[in-house]
């Protein structure tokens, strides 16, 4: 297959060996850069803390493939990107290297004057971080330390071969969660010089040129626009998890979230830029499912909110020619969708689950859904609902799961708590629509929302007090039983990928025994609450019908003696 198809790729991964180390060093967080083996879905076991994960243990779920000089195999996609930025701009694979951040001192030496670290939680700050937060303070199981991801990037951040060669070189930090690094302003205390946000292609390599020529840098390069498509070339390194990129931006401009940097949707063609990648992960990265990564899949080609049926459609049946191509077991899936897009079109949801979902398969696609209250969406997210309305949405997220489940997909939905500006009347919002999904095939993951302020005093104190607010207790206890259901029902789905065949038994094992254990605890836990905010509510019912009464006898005062 290689041979038939990828000759022209091998020329990319010749390898001349610099002893003297490389110019350019890429890396990330060990547990980001990490394949978890060969499923993605699995790497979500970074944000435990790492009193579960000892240093021997780590290393070997953790794992990442390189060959023996340092060069990674497969890469972070955002990553990968970054190198194919470089190397369009001039640079050559002897200048610049995706590294193993556990072979970083054969890769660091006297010639490397730049070390890239991509992160996406490198401070342990993420909902994800929180959430396994909440997981294990509701299980009664310990939490110590910190979330294994942001352990790793310490362990990547004062690896020794850094450290002997700081002198000579800058350290640039970037990716999704870059922003960490401002916003608790730690950047100066972790040896940080540069930490840059946004979109890579354009400005990006014109910063590495300043460094790599000695020029003053600024401590932070935020992208100034969005990059024309046109501007950014494809990755010559594989993407962990088979990932290619077919659209960028979304325009619905949710407030919390970071694609709403890269403003509208825009769609990467398929002829030379789709397809090379496609090729590249299957011939080179040995990939047997492609996942076509999108903010909002069924919304490729779109030049505004509603969908163009037409390209998504037209895409999905060029990729999955290419993928079968080169044999039948060979799979196609993607990854995001809104409710309202999928509520807009089921037509072409069921059409494009007949490649993807071929024969029944079922996958994970995830969801935003973010709030059931109107109020938050109209104030926060006006644009999530579009083209309905907010008070249509709690509808049209049933509609929508409704109809993914339908056809054979399993929804990721996530739910965020403590949005600005939230009252209990908007949790209660959330918890009828939970009501309303829950027998839906979807996992609804609560997520915490941390104020800014809180984040620069490292004051994460809120988590605990949403914790010890009966109703949002109650939210987040139905939210997770609701999501460890469903991951149970959905287990062997979670390491279909895992490549090697004892540990995904093992994996399996694992999850299922954990899934036992918390469930059993939060419905002994809800029990009590039920209760308790039963009792709540008939108090509250009890004292709105004495405010009618008292309002009806004032009036009826007032009318008398008028």
């Amino acid at each position: 297959m290689l041979m038939r198809k990828g000759f022209y790729l091998l020329q990319v991964y010749s390898q001349t060996v610099s002893f003297d180390g490389y110019p350019i060093v890429l890396t990330g967080e060990i547990a980001t850069m990490s394949d978890t083996h060969g499923s993605s879905v699995v790497g979500f076991a970074s944000a435990i803390p790492e009193n579960y994960f000892r240093d021997w243990a780590a290393r070997r779920f953790f794992r990442v493939k390189s060959d023996k000089y340092g060069r990674v195999l497969r890469a972070p996609y955002g990553l990968a990107k970054v190198e194919a930025a470089l190397l369009a701009h001039g640079y050559t694979r002897n200048d610049v290297i995706i590294a193993d951040p556990y072979k970083l001192d054969k890769v660091i030496g006297p010639n490397t004057r730049v070390i890239g670290i991509y992160v996406m939680d490198p401070l342990g700050l993420s909902y994800g971080s929180g959430i396994v937060y909440w997981i294990l303070k509701l299980a009664d199981l310990p939490y110590r330390g910190l979330p294994y991801i942001a352990k790793s990037f310490f362990q990547v951040i004062n690896h020794p071969a850094i450290k002997r060669h700081k002198d000579h070189l800058k350290i640039v930090v970037g990716g999704p969660a870059g922003w960490q690094i401002i916003d608790t302003g730690r950047q100066r205390e972790l040896g940080i010089d540069v930490v840059y946000e946004g979109e890579f292609e354009e400005d990006g390599p014109q910063l590495f040129d300043k460094i790599m020529k000695g020029e003053p840098i600024p401590e932070r390069v935020v992208a100034h626009r969005p990059v024309p498509i046109d501007m950014v070339p494809t990755i010559v390194t594989p993407s962990i998890g088979g990932m290619v990129e077919v659209t960028r931006g979304c325009g619905r401009g949710c407030q919390f979230c970071t694609p709403t940097l890269s403003g509208m949707i825009r769609s990467f063609p398929f002829e030379g830029h789709i397809d090379r990648e496609i090729k590249l992960n299957i011939e080179v990265g040995g990939f047997s499912e492609i996942t076509l990564h999108s903010e909002e899949f069924f919304r490729y080609g779109a030049k505004g909110i509603e969908p163009n049926p037409d390209k998504v459609l037209d895409l999905t049946v060029k990729a999955y020619k290419l993928v079968k191509s080169y044999g039948d077991d060979h799979e196609l899936t993607t990854d995001f969708t809104t409710a309202a897009v999928v509520k807009y079109a089921p037509k072409l949801i069921k059409e494009v689950s007949e490649y993807m979902n071929e024969g029944g398969t079922w996958h994970f696609i995830e969801m935003g859904i973010e709030t059931g209250s109107p109020r938050l969406l109209r104030m926060l997210m006006a644009g999530k609902a579009l083209p309905y309305k907010p008070e249509q949405y709690p509808d049209v997220v049933e509609e929508a799961i409704g109809i993914l489940n339908d056809n054979y997909w399993v929804v990721v939905g996530t739910m965020i708590l403590n949005l600005p500006g939230e009252t209990d009347d908007d949790v209660v919002k959330s918890l009828e629509l939970l009501d309303r999904i829950s027998k839906l095939r979807v996992l609804t993951f609560p997520l915490p929302f941390i104020p800014m302020g809180a984040l620069r005093r490292r004051d994460f104190t809120i988590l605990d007090k949403m914790l010890d607010d009966p109703l949002r207790r109650e939210f987040i206890l139905k939210a997770l039983i609701k999501s460890f259901e469903e991951a149970k029902a959905f287990s062997s789905l979670i390491t279909r990928k895992v490549e090697n065949f004892i540990v995904k038994r093992l994996i399996g094992y694992i999850a299922v025994s954990s899934f036992n254990l918390v469930l059993k605890r939060y419905k002994e836990k809800l029990g009590s609450l039920i209760e308790q905010y039963g009792e709540f509510k008939e108090r509250i019912k009890e004292e709105v019908s004495r405010a009618v009464i008292s309002i009806k006898l004032d009036r009826g005062e007032q009318d008398n003696n008028s």
